[in-house]
């Protein structure tokens, strides 16, 4: 097998239609499968996925969730549609967006040349002009995503991602302890081990944003939060004052409400907010010996017998 897609679904009855439409039009003249991985769906995703067969016939079935366990999250998913796929590469997309026409033979061509590649998210497709409006140029619509503290490292979103099975083995599952910012880890766990992470242009992405001001909040909320646990494991450091820093920034954040008059500036304050929320309850979450220290000595953190060498 050349390649394999992999779908991870949660409850996504009202989207994962229009991406496996999307992914049954695809055009690519090598052996591939799609992988959808169902992380223990109860509402009619699985009916909607199985309603697929024909169109897509090399299509399987895989299950994350198996009670009585708990649920866990999408790095997981991942982590099981990876060890249940036939690919010698794979490739990652979500239940709530929609690849490109060409995106399947664009990441199938790119594999062929390079280890570890991502595209570009497209903002305008799938989502209201306000919203897009909020999200100024929308990350990684040009670029990879960079980040301005260690390990100085790019990184990109893992709903267009893609990579030989060999980065996979060497670099290990992802991170099941991010909730959200597994992809960043992950992007530059593969860095640190010696792969480099090529940015494809053309290989696109309809990317969906949250439009209810619950949903914002929670995302970047969520964010925010794994902010502290990435700083930390690579050395970063957060500085002796940074929790009461950021307090103090929450509450003048919360007196510029104020200001916001209308909806997409409403949605561009809360996600702000929410991210800063997120990252005091990081800190205090991952609060331990050394947290809010410099630093200067800890270019190196373990997790599970795995080393992260922070440059």
């Amino acid at each position: 097998m050349k390649l394999s897609v992999i779908l991870p679904y949660f409850n996504s009855a009202k989207t994962i239609a229009l991406q496996l439409e999307a992914l049954a039009h695809q055009c690519w003249s090598e052996p591939w499968e799609l992988v959808v991985v169902n992380n223990g769906s109860t509402d009619d995703s699985m009916q909607i996925v199985e309603s697929y067969r024909n169109l897509l016939p090399n299509l399987r079935i895989v299950d994350a969730y198996v009670p009585p366990a708990p649920r866990l999250g999408v790095s997981h998913s991942y982590n099981v549609g990876v060890q249940a796929a036939k690919g010698d590469a794979v490739a990652f997309c979500e239940a709530d967006d929609e690849v490109a026409p060409d995106w399947l033979v664009t990441v199938g061509t790119a594999l062929d040349r390079y280890d570890f590649v991502s595209g570009a998210l497209e903002y305008q497709r799938l989502n209201e002009p306000w919203i897009v409006e909020a999200h100024g140029s929308g990350a990684q619509s040009q670029e990879l995503v960079a980040v301005g503290h260690k390990p100085y490292l790019p990184f990109a979103y893992g709903c267009n991602l893609g990579m030989k099975r060999a980065v996979y083995e060497t670099v290990g599952e992802f991170d099941e302890s991010f909730p959200c910012a597994w992809d960043m880890d992950y992007s530059f766990r593969a860095q640190l081990a010696g792969f480099q992470l090529h940015f494809v242009p053309n290989l696109v992405v309809h990317y969906r944003v949250r439009h209810k001001w619950r949903d914002i909040y929670r995302q970047s909320r969520n964010w925010g939060e794994d902010n502290p646990l990435v700083r930390k494991r690579y050395g970063a450091g957060m500085g002796k004052l940074e929790l009461p820093n950021r307090t103090i920034a929450l509450l003048g954040h919360l007196l510029k409400v104020w200001q916001v008059s209308n909806r997409t500036a409403f949605a561009s304050w809360l996600f702000s907010f929410g991210w800063q929320v997120g990252e005091i309850q990081g800190l205090l979450k991952h609060f331990v010996w050394g947290l809010f220290s410099d630093h200067r000595n800890s270019g190196l953190a373990r997790r599970d017998g795995l080393k992260f060498q922070a440059r």
